[in-house]
């Protein structure tokens, strides 16, 4: 372990963290993208010290200094929660080249899963630009580390993973959103990129992605589940669905699985997996 490169994973992840929470606050309302910061309730331009990320939040005890109105402690957790990922990310890859597509891919899930809880939606917005973004730094890191090859493997995860997930959206549309069969590019290239990149063999691609889903699927039954024993538990849902109207629904007896959840927290938490622990998965 390169314990330079995990130490300045830190501020680094914590930064990049703070970038999420600007995409989570205004992709989803389709607000113009900046790098100044702004209040979420007054919506007042931030200061450089106002900014930084969690130090800021914990020194004004999670209020706004110009409309002391409280802020969510959701933004420090994503930012704490982006640089433990950066973190994992460095210990497991190190100083190298193939340590930067990772890189992409947390900030690209991290900010998507979030969106994901609030609002159900994997935006375009994110997944189109983050699917873009990564390619290119795949091509570049694979001519960097002389491994060419591994680009039609990457590109082999892609296709394969969405046309599992496009299946699944054919058999039950509103099982499976349009919106993780997108994701589903994105998640396929970096699996196939390490497919590549590190194994020998076209039936690593096959097998990651195969884990990927699998380890996802788990996730996803087992967070739904436990959602729903605490919905039937509590009479309300710790995770609310936008499309569902609550006030209609007063009153009305809870059904153990009647509301939806997202599944991109799922499928992004089995695929950080499976990217941060493919020997393993493999065998090797």
């Amino acid at each position: 372990m390169d314990t330079l490169i995990v130490i300045l994973a830190i501020p680094l992840g914590l930064v990049v963290g703070g970038f999420v929470t600007m995409l989570v606050d205004r992709v989803p309302d389709k607000t113009p993208l900046s790098w100044g910061s702004r209040c979420p309730q007054c919506d007042h331009a931030l200061s450089f010290g106002d900014s930084l990320p969690v130090i800021s939040w914990l020194a004004r005890r999670g209020r706004c200094r110009h409309c002391h109105d409280r802020i969510t402690p959701a933004y420090p957790v994503v930012e704490l929660i982006t640089a433990g990922m950066f973190v994992a990310v460095a210990a497991r890859f190190g100083a190298e080249w193939e340590v930067l597509p990772p890189l992409i891919l947390v900030t690209s899930l991290m900010a998507l899963s979030v969106i994901d809880l609030y609002v159900y939606r994997l935006p375009d917005r994110i997944v189109f630009p983050a699917l873009g973004i990564s390619a290119i730094a795949i091509v570049v890191v694979a001519f960097a580390i002389d491994r060419p090859g591994a680009l039609g493997r990457a590109a082999l995860g892609a296709v394969g993973f969405f046309l599992l997930l496009f299946v699944a959206h054919l058999i039950s549309p509103r099982g499976m959103g349009f919106g993780d069969v997108k994701l589903a590019l994105l998640l396929g290239l970096h699996l196939g990129w390490i497919a590549g990149s590190t194994y020998v063999g076209w039936s690593a691609v096959v097998r990651l992605v195969f884990y990927a889903l699998l380890i996802s699927s788990v996730f996803g039954v087992v967070v739904g589940l436990l959602l729903a024993v605490l919905r039937r538990g509590t009479g309300r849902d710790l995770i609310t669905d936008p499309a569902v109207d609550s006030e209609a629904d007063a009153g009305q007896p809870q059904r153990f699985l009647g509301n939806s959840f997202p599944f991109g927290p799922a499928l992004a938490t089995g695929t950080m997996i499976v990217v941060l622990f493919s020997d393993t998965v493999l065998g090797v």
